[in-house]
């Protein structure tokens, strides 16, 4: 694959012009499809006629990937310190060396999985009912604050999640917490400890 420098020109088509272009590659600050950040001097291909920006190379893409990557938000709640301890033991139990730094990743793990299936919205629910009934917040219980910086698209799952089980982030946090201990902990799912892991290897 040929490796592409500034000035090099090449053809694409531009929305703008509704035709195929001629194009010629220089730095731009490309902002996200999203709108939620901004890609620094990142190799483009450029319209020659309106000065639009046209097209992205292979080469340039983990750039965006890596400053799509650092566009993060907080998530934030403060949950019964069981639920932590919950956290706690399913990183432990999914890799015996790995710090609590491992909680971001196993949760948005979840979070992910759970946005992608339509079916979800049930059995976030369901785990909320028995959260409350296995851990009942009685007054004066010990809490701890959960902080999470995740990326905007995990944001985005966590605002979906919502909608559709009509939970708040921290019910929906509780529910997320209690499916991890059902299938980490309480019944472990051989295929699902593998992947996880794996991200743990990745993760460290």
């Amino acid at each position: 694959m040929k490796i592409l420098h500034e000035g090099d020109h090449s053809k694409a088509f531009c929305h703008d012009c509704g035709d195929v272009v001629q194009t010629t590659f220089m730095r731009r600050d490309m902002p996200f499809s999203d709108g939620k950040g901004v890609a620094p001097n990142i190799l483009v291909g450029v319209c020659d006629r309106c000065h639009r920006t046209v097209s992205l190379p292979a080469q340039s893409t983990p750039a965006v990937a890596k400053a799509r990557k650092a566009a993060t938000q907080a998530i934030e709640a403060k949950l019964p310190a069981i639920y932590i301890d919950v956290l706690d033991h399913a990183v432990h139990h999914i890799d015996s060396q790995a710090s609590t730094d491992f909680r971001r990743a196993l949760l948005t793990y979840f979070v992910h999985k759970a946005a992608l299936d339509s079916h979800s919205g049930a059995l976030l629910r369901a785990s909320h009912r028995k959260a409350i009934e296995r851990f009942p917040e009685e007054r004066g219980v010990a809490r701890r604050r959960l902080s999470l910086r995740v990326p905007t698209r995990v944001i985005d799952d966590f605002r979906k999640l919502e909608a559709s089980t009509e939970l708040n982030t921290t019910e929906l946090l509780k529910s997320v917490v209690f499916l991890i201990q059902t299938r980490v902990l309480e019944e472990p799912r051989p295929r699902l400890i593998g992947e996880l892991r794996a991200l743990s290897a990745i993760w460290a």
